[in-house]
């Protein structure tokens, strides 16, 4: 049995619970508009990382239902992330047990993708929604988000580890 498992079987359904709060509080920070592009959503990035470690607690439903959290937090038309959250959590099902054999580095590559997908989703349905295009500032974000994705992964394996009994 690898160690990591025994790691995950102890993590509660609380401290994903307060993960994710944590998430949508840093993304409901108002940040001006040039700084606002540089923050990736820290959201879609631990749901990411739930979807890959736990999958059996975190689903394409739970994702669905924090997308509806983070549109009504930040005011975004409804639905909008949460469709975008739920086609990523269907994606990364999908290839759970092959990203997790990629290297940190391929791994940063395959959560760029994901992260890429779902800031297209959430433009192209703003795009309907308010017939306009924001700005292209918003594709910076998933290229932050990969690159903090080697920290976030190895910051929340610590935590899971500390967390045993």
């Amino acid at each position: 049995m690898i160690e990591f498992d025994h790691i995950y079987r102890q993590i509660g359904k609380k401290h994903i619970a307060a993960s994710f709060a944590l998430g949508l509080l840093l993304d409901f920070i108002a940040l001006p508009r040039p700084f606002a592009y540089w923050l990736p959503e820290f959201t879609a990035l631990l749901l990411i990382f739930w979807l890959l470690h736990r999958p059996q607690n975190i689903g394409i439903s739970m994702a669905f239902v924090i997308g509806l959290l983070l549109d009504i937090g930040s005011g975004a038309p409804l639905g909008q992330h949460a469709l975008a959250f739920s086609v990523a959590a269907f994606v990364v099902v999908q290839q759970q047990r092959k990203i997790l054999s990629y290297a940190f580095g391929m791994q940063s590559m395959a959560v760029f993708g994901i992260l890429m997908l779902i800031q297209l989703l959430v433009v192209l349905v703003y795009y309907f929604y308010e017939h306009h295009f924001n700005s292209w500032g918003l594709l910076i974000s998933p290229f932050i988000g990969a690159l903090l994705w080697p920290l976030l992964n190895n910051l929340m394996l610590l935590l899971a580890k500390k967390h045993r009994p």
